[in-house]
Parts: structure tokens; sequence; C-alpha cells
């Protein structure tokens, strides 16, 4: 009789267990949201998990946001960019630093110029290194552009991987078109060696990387901003990977009836043309947030970018000047919940 006793109460833990695991599964999780100010505009957090209260994942999202803003922001005092910009010849910089250059001068040769991280002197000039003061924008003159454009390029820029060192050859670096995606990696990273469970996403400033879907199941729906106008011009669908939209209406002024942004051109030193906002879906945030602003910069070319952006693994949304929408093939994949 106690044989059959403590087999039955095995048998019933079991079941007790399996009941639990059940249970446990469809119980809805609950999702925390938080917000912070960071990179020059709003940081959304908006997480679930199991294993850690989503609160703390949130804190220590939003902690490396702004550890990676103070360290990269090339404006900033004391940054590690404005040290490396600031000194002559060649400069040993930590690991973090070296690599996160290295590779966005790469993607540099890779977009053919198109994406260009050595136009710190020319965003300065034209009043674009504050996010917060339009009082500082300005049309510089063809001479100013012209020697700033002397004084920018990727091929200046020199590396040794055996110390750590750059060599900038007089250019400043400006990390904008990738910093934010870096921060994305690095915060699904963080998240995911925490909580390898957790689901949520991260939105900095319209660009966006999934940690997991929703409920563990279902796809987030994301809006594609409509750039001259409120609302959205289209929704996609994604359970993983990111996604990031480059626009001429957040960093912008006109003057003459003409609109000079942010995003500038390496060839002449103006303003991109061809486009009003270019959204790129990609595995992950830097993919996504390069190939957005190369993409933006290329779009009188757009027929290029559409063909051979997937090529790349990449789909491509584009909002040509004249208002027309063209997208690359695959990219109507994400617009159907599956």
């Amino acid at each position: 009789m106690k044989k059959v006793f403590i087999v039955s109460s095995v048998a019933l833990l079991t079941i007790i267990g399996v009941i639990l695991i059940v249970y446990l599964r469809r119980t809805p999780v609950i999702y925390k949201e938080k917000e912070a100010f960071v990179m020059g505009t709003r940081l959304r957090v908006f997480l679930a998990s199991r294993k850690f209260s989503p609160e703390s994942l949130d804190e220590n999202v939003i902690e490396e946001f702004r550890r990676i803003d103070a360290k990269f922001d090339p404006y900033r005092e004391g940054s590690a960019i404005y040290k490396l910009n600031h000194s002559n010849g060649w400069v040993k910089v930590d690991k973090e630093t070296f690599n996160l250059v290295e590779t966005a001068v790469r993607y540099c040769y890779t977009t053919g110029g198109a994406f260009d991280p050595t136009l710190g002197r020319l965003i300065y000039l034209w009043g674009f290194a504050k996010f917060d003061e339009r009082k500082s924008f300005k049309v510089p003159s063809e001479e100013e552009i012209r020697r700033a454009l002397e004084r920018s390029g990727c091929k200046k820029v020199e590396f040794n991987d055996k110390e750590f060192m750059i060599n900038t050859n007089g250019v400043w670096i400006d990390l904008g078109g990738i910093a934010k995606g870096y921060a994305l990696e690095r915060a699904y990273a963080l998240i995911k060696n925490l909580d390898p469970d957790a689901t949520g996403f991260i939105d900095i400033g319209g660009e966006i990387r999934i940690v997991g879907p929703k409920y563990g199941r279902a796809p987030w729906v994301i809006g594609v901003k409509n750039p001259r106008g409120p609302g959205a011009i289209d929704y996609i669908y994604l359970t993983k990977g990111a996604v990031a939209t480059s626009g001429d209406y957040e960093r912008y002024f006109i003057v003459n009836g003409v609109r000079y942004h942010h995003i500038l051109n390496p060839k002449d030193g103006y303003s991109a043309r061809g486009a009003e906002s270019v959204t790129v879906i990609a595995d992950d945030g830097v993919t996504a947030d390069v190939y957005s602003t190369a993409g933006f910069v290329m779009a009188r070319d757009w027929r290029y970018v559409l063909v051979h952006f997937p090529e790349i693994g990449v789909q491509v949304m584009m909002v040509l000047d004249n208002g027309k929408i063209v997208k690359s093939d695959g990219f109507e994949y994400y617009e159907k919940s599956r």
C-alpha cells in the first residue's frame, strides 16, 4: 500500500505540474511601458517578462541608451567621438568605439558612399548638430560647404586594429545614421541575456526593434508615418527584426520655399533630394538604420534601390518627392498579418 501511495503521489504532482505549465502559458503576460527622452528624441520601451519585472528591464534599456548617447554624441564635450574629432594624428580608443566607427566606415564603402559617417563638419555647419535649437539652422555659403566637403570623406579615416587606434585626418565623425540602430541592438542583446523569452519592442524616434512577438505569438502592427500629414500611410506586421524610417520631416527648416533637412548628400553637401521618406525592414536595427539613410540619399536612383537592396536582405518602401509610393517586391510580405 505504501508503494502505491508513493506512486500515486508522484503521478498527482506530475499532473499538477503539467496543469501549472499549461496555465502559465495560457495566462497573458503583462506589458509595461516606459518612456524617456534620449538621443534627441523619444525612447519608448514596451516589454513583458515572466522572469524579471518589466520595469527593471525597461530601466536597464533606458540606461543603456543614455550610456551610448553620452559616449557617441560627437558634439558633447568629453564624449569618445568628440575627443576623436578634436585630436590630431593617431588616437587610441576603447574597443567599442573602434568597432562602431570601423563598422560605420565599412558601411560607407558598401553603400557607395551614400551612407557617410564623416560629415560631422557639414552637419555642424548647417546647424543640425543640435536637436532642439532650430535657431541654429542656416543655409551655408557655397564656399563654406566646399571647405567642409574637403575635410570629409571615408577614405581619409585610417584604422590600426592591433592597437585600437584611429586617425581621422581632420574629418569629424558623426554616427547619427547608425547610433540609434546600434543602441537598439545593444538593448535587444541585454534583454535577451536577462530573459530569452521576453517579448515586446523598443522604439527610438520611430526606429523599432522587435524583442519578441506580442504575447509570444502575434505580430506587432507598426504604422509608417505620413511624411506630409497626420496618421500613417501604411501598416506592417512584424514578429522579429527591425524597421527604420529616414525622412525630411523631423529636423528641417524652410527658406524661400525650399525645405532643408539633416540628411545630407555627401556628393554636394546639401540636403538629399528625391524622397520624402524611406522605410527599411531588416533583421537588425543597425542594418535598418544605415540603409534607410543610404536609401534616402540614393532616392533619385530609386529603381536601383528597390532592385538591389533586397539582395542584401532588406525590404524598402519609398515615398518619392512627388508623393508617389514605390516598394521592393518583398515588402508586401510584411503588409499582411500572418
